[in-house]
């Protein structure tokens, strides 16, 4: 079956891209402000006795450097301090604060280096705290210092409000759409959502209403299922938990304006209104489609990689049921798929 590519990916790096950085910003190096360039310092040699006059190469010394532990400045932040300085900034629990650097100087001023990720995705650019005043910086991957009102998870005080409505989607590793879920606010309080995911070809589905705090939300099902909704930047994080079932929804979620973010937007009802004004020369049948009674089946089905409902299609006769078709309408009423005697055997039509 082709897979639809939406090729929607979350700005997340790895962690191993941001090591070479480091070794470029210890300290004594001088990263440059703004667009300036950066200047890395060039290793210098340690000569043996004699070498100058000799007219040979330099040898290193073979004597190591000891290793001093920076003092602590007093009055200063200290590295736990300055971790809530970020955390301050952050619109949620869910991320992690890792030191990377206490001894990074910088026009003589001495900052901690770190690095926020989020269930192991490194979040660019790394965040410098001024170790003396605890102000916040950036330092991104050319080296260079900016202000961190630049990093994509700050959050000023003064933001607006979340709006908890959109369509947000998880993608496979090849592009192919894994998972995606539909948002739409009721009040202040609460919103509405259906999740779906694809499984081996098989889509399950979590639907319910979800209870807003804050900058977070939540939902408990009836049969155990549990999500805790929060966000990483522009992104929905998701939580799926379920005491006795696999938890399928669990991931990092984008927002998507592709054609199908309004999965949904034709009723079951509507879907059979518009089957029933269909005639012979569509839908392959011998009559008409008010000759036939439809059963629309409570699962939602993937047919050529979009969500469909999935309608059986019986006549009547001697006040029997007998079956003739099935057909599979898309969420949004606007697509039908006729399934005949083999899998590779697939009728497309419109009901627009």
């Amino acid at each position: 079956m082709h897979m639809k590519k939406l090729h929607i990916f979350p700005k997340f790096v790895s962690v191993f891209a941001l090591v070479p950085l480091m070794f470029a910003v210890s300290c004594g190096a001088a990263p440059s402000s703004g667009d300036e360039t950066s200047i890395t310092p060039t290793p210098t040699a340690v000569l043996s006795p004699g070498a100058e006059d000799s007219g040979t190469m330099p040898v290193p010394s073979t004597t190591p450097t000891p290793f001093v532990t920076p003092t602590p400045i007093s009055g200063a932040y200290t590295p736990e301090a300055a971790a809530e300085q970020i955390r301050a900034f952050l619109d949620s629990e869910h991320y992690e604060i890792s030191l990377v650097s206490d001894d990074l100087c910088i026009d003589s001023e001495n900052y901690y280096t770190f690095l926020i990720s989020l269930k192991g995705s490194a979040m660019e650019p790394l965040v410098l705290v001024n170790k003396k005043d605890g102000g916040l910086k950036c330092i991104l991957a050319d080296n260079t210092i900016q202000e961190i009102t630049v990093h994509p998870l700050y959050q000023d005080a003064g933001d607006t409000a979340i709006s908890w409505n959109g369509t947000y989607v998880v993608m496979n590793e090849d592009g192919s759409l894994r998972s995606y879920i539909i948002m739409e606010q009721i009040d202040d309080g609460h919103f509405e959502f259906t999740a779906y995911s694809y499984l081996d070809y098989k889509v399950e589905e979590l639907s319910g209403v979800a209870q807003i705090s804050g900058n977070e939300a939540s939902f408990a099902g009836d049969t155990g299922a549990a999500l805790s909704f929060s966000w990483s930047g522009a992104n929905l994080v998701l939580n799926h938990s379920h005491p006795t079932q696999s938890a399928y929804l669990t991931g990092i979620y984008s927002y998507t304006e592709d054609q199908d973010s309004k999965v949904v937007t034709a009723t079951p009802q509507e879907v059979l209104e518009r089957l029933s004004r269909l005639n012979a020369a569509q839908t392959g049948l011998a009559g008409d489609m008010q000759d036939y009674l439809f059963y629309l089946q409570d699962d939602i089905t993937i047919m050529n990689d979009r969500l469909c409902y999935n309608v059986l299609v019986y006549s009547n006769q001697g006040h029997r049921l007998y079956y003739q078709a099935q057909f599979f309408i898309t969420l949004d009423g606007s697509t039908v798929y006729s399934q005949g005697r083999t899998p590779d055997d697939i009728q497309i039509f419109s009901l627009q």
